[in-house]
Formats: structure tokens, C-alpha cells, sequence
């Protein structure tokens, strides 16, 4: 039986990028990770690692360092544990 190998390939290339910024949740601004950064990005997502416990289908703003006045809306589409016991990475596509 030939297994099924097909899958979806990437609308954008990610460049690896190591960038500090600003992470917060959509639903309580209280909870914010001024230490985030991204893995890697591209035109429509970022990879990114924080404090943050996030969880698949979470909202969050990003933004550069503390500017959540021009914060950008993202949905959190996959998570892992981080290299540390007190981190993720997570998968965000702006919007």
C-alpha cells in the first residue's frame, strides 16, 4: 500500500530571525511577555518564543518591544515546549 505523502507546501518562505518583542493576550493585556522573540517570520506568520503559556486557537498581539499601541493581531496555530521547562514556541499568523 503507498502510503500518502502529499501535503500542503508553504505559501511563504520563513527567514530565520532573531527579533525582541512584545507578546500579549488578547483577552487580558495583563498578561504580556516584553521578553518574547521571534524564531523566524514571514509575510504572513512568525515563529516565535515566550513566557507566555500559550495555548492552540489563543489570540495575542504582537509588536515591537513595547508598543502595543500599534500591535498586530495574531492567531496561535501551533505550540511546543520551548528548550527550557518555562517557555514556548508557538506558530502565529498575523492578521
Amino acid at each position: 500500500m503507498q502510503e500518502n505523502t502529499s501535503h500542503t507546501p508553504r505559501r511563504w518562505q520563513r527567514q530565520p530571525s532573531t527579533i525582541r518583542i512584545s507578546l500579549a493576550m488578547e483577552r487580558d493585556l495583563l498578561k504580556a511577555d516584553d521578553s518574547a522573540i521571534t524564531v523566524d517570520i514571514s509575510p504572513r506568520g512568525a515563529s516565535v518564543q515566550t513566557k507566555l503559556k500559550l495555548v492552540l486557537g489563543d489570540w495575542v498581539k504582537i509588536s515591537a518591544q513595547g508598543e502595543f499601541t500599534h500591535a498586530i493581531t495574531a492567531l496561535v496555530v501551533w505550540v511546543r515546549k520551548g528548550e527550557s521547562d518555562h517557555s514556548t514556541v508557538a506558530g502565529l499568523e498575523l492578521f
